[in-house]
């Protein structure tokens, strides 16, 4: 697994909360939900993020929270959302390309990986998926790519 350390800057967002199981909901939430909304807005190709909140292994799942979230382009507000910023600093990066159904086994293999090397997340920031301008998404099969993204202690 091919592992980057990069330093991210602080990204304003705009987001939709998902409440409920990972996996094919969550799917549905993006497809029926967030992609007419990011049309409607015409922030379709602005970069994206998914965050999630709760750590499915420990939270039951109909109480997993995850926001899916699209970065603000400078000056522009929307008032059917809520806005948070995605905090910097430094991050683990691996690059992750298949479908819904294999995302969570690639985050848990990240995170093992992270940790085998001795890495220290910082439990202050959340873990999440970027989503970066000109992403692949293929609506026949489902496979689509994205940035999983670890915060790391300083």
């Amino acid at each position: 697994m091919k592992i980057e350390i990069v330093e991210r800057r602080p990204v304003k967002v705009a987001y939709l909360r998902y409440t409920g199981p990972m996996g094919p909901a969550l799917e549905r939430f993006w497809r029926a939900t967030v992609a007419p909304w990011l049309a409607d807005h015409g922030l379709v190709d602005c970069p994206r993020y998914g965050v999630t909140l709760d750590d499915p292994a420990i939270t039951p799942p109909e109480r997993c929270r995850y926001d899916a979230c699209v970065e603000l382009p400078a000056g522009l507000t929307l008032p059917d959302a809520e806005q948070t910023t995605i905090p910097g600093g430094r991050y683990a990066i691996t690059n992750f390309k298949g479908t819904g159904a294999g995302i969570g086994a690639a985050w848990g293999a990240f995170i093992q990986h992270a940790a085998g090397e001795g890495r220290r997340l910082d439990p202050r920031r959340h873990c999440f998926e970027h989503y970066p301008r000109g992403a692949g998404f293929d609506a026949r099969t489902g496979m689509f790519t994205c940035e999983l993204c670890l915060p790391l202690a300083d």
